[in-house]
């Protein structure tokens, strides 16, 4: 389903309507930039954009896959594709919501593709718009803009789990009956966290030696030291929950 299709030029939004797919296609050859949002699109849906745009068949085909990883890949074609897992933390279920977004980015189109709840876009979108001088700078602001949100959604959860641990860590450290279904459940919440957030390590190294726009080097840099910060509080929530683990052992 297409949730929002705009073209933008000089950094302005050039109308206020979501666009037909068939007329973001053609205007954005005639300069600027169409940004096209997509949720969990039916393969014949993802097909007509393909077409539409142009792209390549194995990126369309990664596009539909569910990854546990975020990677970058860059095609013949001219245009760049950036997985990413997102997440959120559902307090009800003290558990942890994951999601996925796939950036199609080419010179005059940025196509995302969203998979599950947590992959929201709209605030991204909203506060890019009202920055036109980054908007200015192309399609490369819209990935930053991406970026920079998932990562930001990566905090809370990290603070959710922390508070988790420290809850189970407080009962097995008090001698009370370890509640051992709590302990293994959150380690497996914790470890999942980990390996959707760590590898995008890597993947931002990539985008950050990039041939992007010179400024938004600094806010490329600015998210990779968002990023570090996360990893190593994640890291930690992995020690700590395998060592919550290891205290239920007989």
């Amino acid at each position: 389903m297409i949730i929002d299709c705009a073209l933008y030029r000089d950094g302005r939004r050039q109308h206020r309507d979501k666009m037909a797919l068939s007329d973001a296609a053609q205007r954005c050859t005639e300069g600027g930039f169409v940004w096209l949002g997509l949720f969990e699109p039916d393969k014949n849906e993802l097909a007509e954009v393909a077409s539409a745009f142009g792209l390549h068949e194995l990126a369309v085909e990664d596009a539909q896959t569910f990854h546990l990883r975020p990677k970058v890949e860059e095609y013949e074609e001219g245009f760049h594709l950036v997985i990413l897992r997102t997440a959120r933390y559902d307090p009800a279920k003290s558990e942890v919501e994951f999601g996925e977004i796939s950036v199609f980015i080419g010179h005059n189109f940025v196509i995302t593709v969203r998979q599950g709840a947590a992959s929201e876009l709209h605030g991204a979108r909203e506060r890019l718009e009202s920055r036109p001088k980054l908007l200015s700078l192309g399609t490369q602001s819209v990935l930053w803009a991406i970026l920079d949100q998932v990562i930001d959604s990566y905090t809370p959860v990290v603070a959710e789990l922390e508070k988790d641990i420290d809850e189970v860590e407080a009962l097995v450290f008090s001698g009370a009956v370890a509640p051992t279904e709590r302990i293994y459940f959150l380690r497996r919440e914790v470890s999942d966290f980990w390996r959707a957030v760590h590898p995008l390590l890597s993947a931002t190294t990539i985008l950050e030696r990039g041939r992007w726009a010179e400024e938004l080097t600094p806010y490329f840099r600015d998210v990779r030291d968002h990023l570090h910060l996360v990893t190593r509080r994640s890291r930690r929530n992995v020690n700590s929950s395998r060592r919550s683990s290891r205290r239920t052992w007989p």
